[in-house]
């Protein structure tokens, strides 16, 4: 144990210490992950870093200066890439000149228009969710989700290049009508978004469907021999694959009635019945 980190985190090495808001792993020698600790949201960013090109999947939410980080990691052109348009997932996307997303109406809607500061207000600054001061730089009153530009919209099936290596888009809703995960088979590595973590799969939010998430997860079953690892967008990374059929079993359970549920209310005031199984949560309307 390289030192005393977040839980998930404690086996890999921390890097850029002295970033305020962020917190930088480096889990092999051609992959980062960079952390919100002190956000409810817990967004957890990838960075893989090909001979060509270093994809950023997903941007957090917006409150860090995650650019200068990132050009610390890498001197790699950086390409973007978000999982969906979950704000906490968008938030830094303004700062990057390449930024790839799945071509679906609601992400080509929230691209050209951003989000207003009253709903980022409430999404991402509202009571409770952050912890401790917010960085000097960061001004919660004006903060907005600014309009930003796709270089490519993506497609089910289409390939990534990133220079020694392709990483395949698979479309996987279920948490959000445009979620998709991405597979790296040279690195043995499935980029799960928020369906497959320790944690629980927000299907109560808007646009989530829990009948949807069991055909994604029986998806990604499909291609299970093709990988080792699953690096989600929250909370710990580096997970094992036999995560995978686990969370399948346990969505199956909730639509057989076989799984009982407790009612509860997110921090936002939603109310949802929650699924709980041994290390995650399958949260349903």
């Amino acid at each position: 144990m390289k030192e005393d980190g977040r839980p998930g985190f404690e086996s890999f090495e921390r890097v850029c210490k002295d970033e305020p808001w962020f917190e930088a792993y480096r889990i092999t020698s051609d992959i980062f992950v960079i952390h919100e600790p002190r956000h409810y949201e817990g967004t957890t960013l990838t960075l893989i870093i090909g001979t060509q090109v270093a994809l950023l999947i997903d941007t957090g939410c917006g409150i860090g200066n995650l650019r200068p980080l990132v050009e610390r990691l890498t001197d790699k052109p950086v390409l973007v890439v978000n999982t969906h348009t979950h704000l906490d997932h968008l938030g830094a996307n303004y700062q990057f000149d390449n930024v790839a997303m799945f071509d679906h109406p609601v992400t080509r809607r929230i691209a050209e228009h951003g989000v207003s500061s009253t709903e980022y207000q409430f999404e991402i600054l509202c009571d409770g969710l952050v912890e401790g001061p917010l960085p000097e730089h960061f001004d919660a009153h004006s903060a907005i989700l600014q309009p930003f530009t796709v270089s490519r919209w993506l497609q089910d099936g289409d390939q990534i290049d990133i220079g020694g290596s392709q990483l395949e888009v698979l479309f996987t809703p279920g948490e959000a009508v445009d979620n998709f995960c991405l597979l790296d088979r040279y690195r043995r590595i499935l980029c799960s978004s928020d369906i497959v973590l320790l944690g629980g799969v927000w299907s109560h939010l808007p646009g989530g469907n829990v009948h949807d998430l069991a055909k994604s997860y029986q998806r990604l079953m499909v291609h299970f021999d093709d990988f080792d690892h699953i690096m989600p967008s929250h909370g710990p990374t580096w997970l094992d694959k036999d995560l995978l059929p686990e969370m399948l079993a346990g969505v199956q359970a909730v639509l057989s009635g076989a799984s009982k549920a407790v009612s509860c209310t997110d921090p936002w005031g939603r109310r949802f019945q929650n699924h709980k199984f041994d290390c995650f949560g399958i949260q349903i309307r």
